[in-house]
């Protein structure tokens, strides 16, 4: 009799422990399976995140102010390399939105582009799910995930520069940035030739004859900079600012080496002298000699060539001399060094004290950029940066 009770608690202990493993199995296995998904979820979110980084800050480089810099911005989007699932998948046309302050408003293309400096895409690829599904009721049950991503980058205005101006500069009287009236493939002084208040028909009407040498042709074209630069900077003033030891201008041109910070506002003419240095001629030259790219003088061949290493780009102050003291930092600019078409060139090294040092302008700098860039208005130098 106790045999037989002891069985039968026996077999019902034992459907018990199978009835309970049973479940504890479709419990763990499905805690594994919500552990596999939920993970590739989080590779694939920052797959996604990845790409919209990448390809937000690639989108707002080329915001200019205007249409063509709204397309090119799209462009840089579609042709983004990076994609999800382990590099295997391309990523599915995101959403692209532009707007002139992060809070907006936002739009996909701006009727009047002008301000836009901010740029926003949002990503969403369909992730699979490989065990949820199975543990999810039948009615909501789902095998597939969107996973969403959204960067936003801008263009924030550098306003000053510690290190890596050229010690040279640019002239305009037009306040109105991000060019300061000057046009992109045009040649301009960064280095003014000599003046000669006492040369025939030099006058405040004809302010062209006041110099040795025909200033660039950006300038000769612009009555009021030469006005300004022959009625305020005289015989002294060249547009050559900095060091005066031979081995200090090497570096301030070669490696961006500055007396003092410049900014935004800046009256730059205390620290300006003649420029007209013997070493400057060769120094310049060797810089434009590091750069592989010597056979163009225009800026989109230029940035065209995958082999510009931007040796041949220099970035000054532009200025508005507005007196015989004071000569306004208006922003910053991009300048192209003149190669003569050979691998040694010799633009600057012949040029004498009464010739003026030209340079291409390339347009608004981007930190860090391919191509000069640079919202409708502001100081001319920007970094993009994401903000969200």
């Amino acid at each position: 009799m106790h045999k037989h009770i002891r069985s039968h608690r026996a077999r019902r202990t034992g459907g018990y422990v199978l009835f309970t493993m049973a479940c504890v199995g479709f419990g763990l296995m499905g805690a594994v399976g919500l552990a596999v998904d939920v993970g590739r979820l989080f590779t694939i979110k920052n797959e996604v995140q990845a790409y919209s980084d990448a390809a937000a800050l690639a989108a707002a480089m080329k915001l200019d102010g205007t249409t063509a810099g709204i397309t090119s911005a799209k462009a840089a989007v579609t042709n983004s390399k990076n994609s999800w699932n382990f590099t295997t998948t391309t990523m599915p046309t995101p959403t692209v939105e532009f707007a002139q302050v992060p809070a907006g408003p936002w739009s996909t293309n701006p009727g009047a582009p002008a301000g836009y400096i901010y740029a926003r895409v949002t990503a969403t690829v369909s992730a699979p799910l490989a065990f949820m599904p199975f543990i999810m009721p039948k009615a909501t049950r789902a095998y597939r995930q969107n996973v969403v991503a959204r960067a936003t980058a801008a263009q924030i205005g550098i306003n000053s520069f510690s290190v890596g101006l050229g010690p040279y500069s640019a002239v305009s009287t037009n306040t109105t940035g991000p060019k300061f009236g000057l046009t992109v493939g045009t040649q301009y002084d960064i280095q003014w030739p000599q003046y000669n208040g006492t040369k025939k028909g030099c006058n405040n009407g004809n302010p062209e004859n006041c110099f040795n040498s025909p200033p660039c042709a950006g300038d000769l074209a612009d009555k009021q900079s030469l006005q300004a630069v022959s009625q305020n900077w005289g015989s002294n003033i060249n547009g050559y600012w900095g060091f005066s030891s031979n081995s200090d201008i090497k570096y301030s041109v070669l490696d961006g080496k500055q007396t003092v910070p410049v900014a935004v506002g800046d009256n730059l003419l205390p620290i300006m002298s003649n420029g007209n240095k013997a070493a400057e001629g060769p120094i310049l030259d060797t810089r434009v000699n590091e750069d592989p790219v010597y056979s163009t003088n225009v800026p989109a061949t230029y940035t065209a060539d995958a082999n510009h290493n931007g040796r041949r780009l220099m970035v000054v102050p532009i200025l508005d001399p507005v007196s015989t003291t004071v000569s306004t930092v208006l922003g910053f600019g991009e300048f192209l060094l003149l190669d003569d078409g050979t691998s040694s060139s010799n633009s600057y090294k012949g040029v004498n004290g009464n010739d003026p040092f030209c340079a291409v302008y390339m347009g608004p700098y981007v930190l860090n950029g391919q191509n000069g860039g640079g919202a409708s208005s502001g100081s001319g130098a920007y970094v993009v940066k994401l903000t969200e």
